[in-house]
Parts: C-alpha cells; structure tokens; sequence
C-alpha cells in the first residue's frame, strides 16, 4: 500500500508537470520499494509530455515538421494528424499563390470549409479579371491581349490556323463627321456581322481602333477569303438602310503554320499587307471610270496648279481627285520621271513602280492612311528612280482638301521636293 510520502512525490511530479514541464523530476531515490513499477509508469508518461510539448511549442511558432523524439509516444498520434493537415494546408497555399486553384483541403473541420469557400472566391475573381482583361469594352470582343494568348498556346503546340486581318474603312470620316457615337456605332456593326457568321472554333478580336482580327482552327486562307467577300457584301448593303454614309472593310487572310518557319510578327505583317493591297484595289475599282478611254479632269485643271508646277525644276506638283482617282502630275515630273502622261488615272500604281523597293512598304502604309481617312496630309522621305534609272532622295509632302459642297470633289495635293541631286543615291 502506497504511502502517504508517495503520492506526495507522484502529486508533486505530475504539479512540475503541468507548471515547469522542462524541469520537472521524480525523485525516485525518495519513493519506497513497492512502487518502483507505478514510477516507472508516470516517469514515462512525463517523458512523453515533455517530448509533445516540444513537438506543440514548434508547431505555435509555424514550425510543422518537428519530429518526435520517442518513438512510442501513444499521445503523439492526433499531433501528427494535425501536422500532416497542417502540411497540406501549407502545400495548397502555395499552389493557390501559383495560380492553381483546383486545390482544396480537408480535414480540418470548419477551418477547412473557410478555406476552401476562399479558394472558390479567388477562383472566382480571377476569372472575372482575366474575362475584363481580354475583352474590349466596346463591342464585348477579345482584345489584342486574348489573341497573344491564343496564338502562342497554338504556335507551342504547333497547330496550324488561319488569321484574317481586317480594317473598318472610313472610320475617321463618321468620327469626324458623325461624332464617336457614330464611329462606335459603325464599329459594333462590323464585329456584330462578323460575330454572326464565326464558325466553332472560331474567334474575333480587336485589336485596335478601327482593326479587327479572326482567328480559324476551321478554316484554311482561301475560304475564309471567300466567306468574307459574301460577309462584305451583306455588311455593306444592310448598313445602306441603317447610315447616311457608306460602310465597308478590308481584309487580307494567311494561313499560319510553323513549319514555314516564319514568326507570328511576320504573318501579321503579311494579311497586314494583303489587307492594304485589297483597300487600294476595292477603293480604286468603286472609283474606275465607266469607259477606259476617258479621263474625267474635273478639279485638276486649275492655273494655281500650272503656276506651281514651274516655280521649280527641282519641285514637281501634283494634285488627285479622290472621287474620280484621277491625277494631274507636273509637266517636269512626267519628263524627269518617264511618266506616261500628265493626267493619269490610279496614278498611285503607276508612281510606286517608281519607289525604291525598300521604301515601298512605308509609302503604301502612308498613303492607305490618307485615303482611308486616317489622317489628312501626308509627309515622307525616300527614294525615286528617274528616267535615266538612277534613284534621287525625294520629300513627298500632301494634304487632303475636302470639298467645301457636295459637288465639289475632295482633293489630295502635294509637293514632291528632290533633296538629293540626280545621282544613285545608294551610292551615297
């Protein structure tokens, strides 16, 4: 039977126990023989509250993977249960900071609940962000940057497509003339007809203010070019009843396949300039006169123009009427440059033959924007060639003078200045 010194020995252990846990001790030397098996017991049960208190003062601090000392430690299950949750917890919060928000955790009662409902909203409000970031507040499009995105998950996996460049013409003439509600008007038009006639797998963007992008995992270039002739000429003829003022675009179409080993910049750059090529050519087809043999000069003739037109052997004028696409061209200019005539129609075609090839991209950019409407005057330097063939450094400069009535055509004017004298100006 224990003695009443004994329990006062236990008591005082198990009080050290829960007070100095780290400094506790049984005085063993003080208990009697017969209960040496008792001790050895509640010695044991100390070791193990000491070593879970250690493993518990980690944990408070953040630490969760302390181990425990041990090895049968009965007591030490439920820790490791929390550890190992706790663990999870840790590796999914890691995932969600990485974007990964399929995660979800367990086990860990209503904590777990909250967690997971947070997961859920993050999930949620990120789709929301990237669904605003990717769209065009306008017309309700994916922008430029969903196209990026688009094209680049295409292009790694190396799945072959067709893009479609296109460009609503005359969009600065409705803002000027109608207001932006127009012009944003004329916009929802254009992407509404296109929306309407897109195919499954297939996708719109905008890329820019007046510049529109499709995107086919359908379709190759040559039919989406015919399918867009037919959408153009619908487009064109419902608007007719909708606007006092004539709708239209342009657009140019590029099969995009890796193996060409062209980059992504480069197929833009090409349906860009097919693009451009049709603009010019519908403009200049909706502008041809009936009968080839006559050339309607009315605008051209004028005795400003001959007055400029002999102020300088070294300044050659010209002037076009935007309506006709007739051009009347400086005597000096058709003898210095082996023009063949003084009022030539679509003389643009016939000038550029004359442009250095390495300027010929930027001279036609330049001017597609004056005759779209994107801008009135035109002011660029490069390279012509002269009838002995040499090429001379040139500075063209033009403006747009829009007719002050209906009847009174719209103009496009200029000077072109020889900065160089007549020498093969690669040479330089």
């Amino acid at each position: 039977m224990m003695i009443d010194k004994d329990q006062e020995l236990f008591l005082d252990y198990i009080k050290q126990l829960l007070y100095n846990t780290d400094e506790a001790t049984l005085c063993r030397d003080e208990l009697s023989d017969d209960v040496t098996q008792l001790a050895d017991g509640i010695e044991y049960l100390g070791e193990v509250i000491k070593d879970e208190k250690i493993v518990l003062s980690k944990m408070a601090q953040g630490e969760v993977d302390e181990e425990f000392s041990i090895s049968h430690n009965y007591l030490a299950a439920p820790v490791k249960s929390i550890q190992s949750n706790l663990k999870h917890l840790s590796w999914v919060a890691q995932r969600v900071a990485a974007g990964d928000y399929k995660q979800h955790v367990s086990s860990l009662g209503s904590f777990s609940d909250s967690f997971n409902e947070m997961i859920d909203q993050l999930s949620h409000y990120r789709e929301k962000m990237e669904h605003i970031s990717n769209t065009d507040v306008l017309t309700g499009t994916a922008n430029r940057r969903a196209f990026n995105q688009m094209i680049k998950k295409l292009w790694d996996k190396d799945i072959p497509c067709a893009i479609v460049f296109i460009d609503i013409d005359g969009l600065k003439y409705v803002n000027d003339n109608y207001g932006h509600s127009g012009g944003n008007r004329y916009i929802k038009e254009v992407c509404q007809i296109l929306k309407m006639n897109l195919k499954e797998d297939e996708f719109i963007f905008r890329i820019g203010g007046d510049e529109l992008l499709i995107l086919s995992k359908k379709e190759d270039a040559h039919i989406c070019e015919e399918r867009l002739l037919e959408i153009r000429l619908q487009f064109r003829e419902e608007m007719k009843k909708k606007v006092p003022y004539p709708c239209d675009f342009s657009f140019g179409c590029v099969d995009i396949d890796k193996k060409e080993n062209k980059t992504i910049s480069e197929y833009l750059s090409l349906a860009d300039k097919k693009m451009y090529h049709f603009k010019m050519q519908h403009y200049i087809d909706q502008r041809r006169p009936k009968y080839s043999n006559h050339i309607d000069k009315s605008g051209l003739d004028s005795r400003i123009f001959d007055a400029f037109s002999q102020t300088s052997i070294n300044r050659y004028a010209y002037i076009c009427n935007m309506e006709t696409n007739v051009s009347r061209w400086s005597v000096q200019a058709v003898k210095d440059f082996d023009l063949p005539y003084e009022y030539m129609y679509d003389a643009g075609k016939i000038w550029e033959e004359h442009i250095h090839p390495d300027d010929c991209k930027e001279y036609e950019e330049d001017i597609e924007a004056v005759f779209s409407g994107k801008k009135e005057c035109h002011d660029l330097t490069y390279r012509a060639r002269l009838k002995n063939g040499k090429y001379i450094k040139c500075r063209c400069e033009g403006y747009v003078l829009r007719g002050r009535t209906a009847k009174e055509p719209n103009l496009f004017a200029g000077i072109l200045t020889r900065v160089d004298e007549a020498v093969n100006y690669e040479e330089r």
